[in-house]
């Protein structure tokens, strides 16, 4: 099965302290955390998966990091880098609303945007912890509500064409999800901030992986876990650097002609 994936990396926040990612962590260790446009090429459809911040002065101005750009970090510069014009998606997934990964929706024009019902009801009114991630303050408008008019609430798992599904993983936000890729490589599951780090997620058991330190629900990031586990997949962190090593990234190289 032809589906092809791209981590396209548009920044990164800076000397985030690991307790800030992995629930209950001790200790003074920080770590970058890096975002990322995932673009699904499958069956002549083109899907990106969360669609990452706006310009570095937004984010500090707006949110407590040290957020970083090189300059071909643009969401447009590496979309286009990878062959793809904006105008030509046909899908959005955002894993769910925080602004990190869903602020450049307007961005693509003709698509579809999926996103969990849970999620748009509590982004509209979450808790005040919460408003921030959602930017929910005083004289601004969450980027992501640019594109309201696309926007497509769905529930539960959903197909979006062969070899790529949208799937539940509340726990870190009420209507946090994935999608689950198969290939001729594997099955792969993009699982936004609900395994936002490697340290999050225990292949081996699934009880003895660490929430995410941001969560609405610990018992549902725990029914979460139990449930990757059933798909029994690989699992591709949202943030972290590592992921890009994964097979679900390697294109083929193209053989070359025979010296014989």
């Amino acid at each position: 099965m032809s589906v092809n994936v791209s981590a396209l990396r548009v920044g990164r926040s800076r000397n985030v302290p690991l307790a800030a990612a992995v629930y209950g962590s001790a200790g003074d260790e920080t770590v970058d955390i890096h975002m990322f446009m995932f673009v699904i090429e499958a069956a002549g459809t083109r899907v990106v998966v969360d669609t990452g911040t706006l310009s570095p002065e937004y984010v500090r101005q707006h949110h407590p990091y040290d957020f970083a750009r090189a300059a071909g970090e643009t969401p447009e510069t590496v979309l286009r880098e990878c062959g793809v014009e904006p105008d030509d998606v046909d899908f959005v997934v955002n894993t769910h609303l925080h602004w990190d990964h869903c602020s450049n929706n307007a961005l693509f024009r003709n698509a579809r945007i999926l996103v969990n019902r849970r999620e748009i009801e509590y982004a509209v009114h979450p808790l005040p912890p919460h408003e921030r991630a959602y930017e929910k303050l005083p004289g601004l408008q969450a980027p992501w509500m640019s594109a309201w008019d696309r926007i497509e609430a769905i529930t539960g798992e959903q197909r979006i064409c062969p070899g790529v599904t949208v799937v539940p993983l509340p726990g870190h936000t009420p209507g946090s999800q994935g999608v689950l890729v198969e290939n001729d490589t594997g099955r792969y599951l993009l699982a936004g901030d609900a395994i936002g780090v490697y340290e999050n997620w225990n292949p081996d058991d699934w009880r003895k992986s660490i929430a995410p330190t941001i969560h609405t629900n610990l018992f549902e990031c725990y029914e979460t876990f139990e449930y990757v586990a059933g798909l029994d997949c690989e699992v591709i962190p949202s943030h972290d650097h590592r992921a890009v090593d994964s097979a679900l990234f390697q294109r083929p190289v193209p053989a070359g002609p025979r010296s014989d």
